[in-house]
């Protein structure tokens, strides 16, 4: 039998009723005895299970128990009844969230945030990234070249899901690394699948969040940007990052869906692709790789992204490595 803990009955007063339920018109000393309680503590447990309707003490003090079909049941729709309550509560205070910001949006008007504020430390950095996530309206644009740690993905998902059940369009474009990390890929994916916007470059990006085109985070140093971040409400600044986003979503390639033949053979080659890996063999530079097939460079890069992407290969020399094994080249 479960505890009924969650309806106010210690595992101990429960106990105590089920010994009554095996013993009906027991007197209350009788539990005292068969338990080695005091009769101090014996009687506080009676008190307790009368409270909840459970037992009734009669005038001989002999202990006369409820029907626990009907007694347990009240306790549990009385117990539902708080959580509804409660749950009310809870969301009737979503309807607040709405004048609070009106009000915080008038306060940052009256005294002004710096146009360009420095954050240090990956707490406080956490905690900036959920406040401007939070009072997102509209989108969310980012680049993110890099793989995200596991613990960088839990302190997210909270945000991200939140943004994406609240219709916010969500655009992000990650390098190669983030999408040859499993456990980045997958998170993506994840996102992907509930609404989110995600592409692939092949090109150098740099880290940076925007959110509802009005505010930028870069890091101070694009290569520990757990370190410190720059948090940009500059108009002109921030029009610069939102036109440079824009221009790498459009240059770059919407995530591929995952391919299996069901036994974990990556599709074969196309023609395009068995020529792109043996030229790459051939040649040092992509001008001279592009010339040779009689496409365009932005498009032989293209090329150079989609094998990386399926041979989950971080950079072109693993994807090398990659292709040798699995006898493709």
């Amino acid at each position: 039998m479960s505890g009924l803990i969650a309806l106010g009955v210690p595992d101990e007063h429960l106990r105590l009723y089920r010994y009554f339920l095996r013993h009906p018109g027991h007197a209350a000393e009788a539990a005292g005895t068969a338990f080695g309680w005091d009769r101090d503590t014996v009687e506080e447990a009676l008190e307790r299970l009368q409270g909840k309707g459970l037992i009734r003490l009669s005038d001989q003090h002999t202990v006369l128990v409820s029907d626990p079909s009907v007694a347990v049941e009240w306790l549990v729709e009385q117990q539902l009844g708080e959580l509804r309550n409660t749950t009310d509560q809870v969301v009737a205070a979503r309807k607040v969230i709405a004048a609070l910001a009106e009000e915080h949006k008038h306060g940052l008007a009256e005294t002004p945030v710096g146009e360009i504020e420095r954050v240090d430390g990956v707490d406080a950095i956490r905690d900036r990234l959920a406040d401007l996530a939070f009072f997102t309206f509209r989108e969310l644009m980012a680049l993110l070249p890099n793989r995200w740690q596991p613990e960088s993905i839990e302190q997210a998902r909270q945000s991200d899901l939140r943004m994406l059940r609240r219709g916010i369009r969500w655009r992000t474009v990650v390098g190669p690394e983030a999408v040859a990390d499993p456990g980045t890929s997958a998170y993506l994916r994840e996102l992907v699948a509930l609404g989110g916007e995600v592409r692939f470059t092949d090109q150098a990006i740099r880290r940076m969040v925007i959110w509802d085109r009005g505010v930028a985070m870069v890091p101070v140093d694009p290569d520990d940007y757990q370190q410190a971040t720059l948090v940009v409400r500059q108009a002109g600044l921030v029009a610069n990052t939102v036109a440079w986003f824009e221009q790498v979503w459009e240059s770059s390639r919407e995530l591929p869906a995952e391919e299996s033949d069901g036994e974990g053979v990556p599709p074969p080659l196309s023609e395009v692709e068995r020529r792109v890996l043996e030229v790459l063999t051939r040649t040092d530079k992509d001008e001279a790789a592009a010339r040779e097939m009689g496409v365009s460079l932005r498009t032989f890069r293209r090329y150079i992204a989609d094998i990386m992407l399926r041979l989950g290969a971080a950079n072109r020399f693993q994807a090398g490595l990659l292709a040798k094994e699995r006898g493709w080249i």
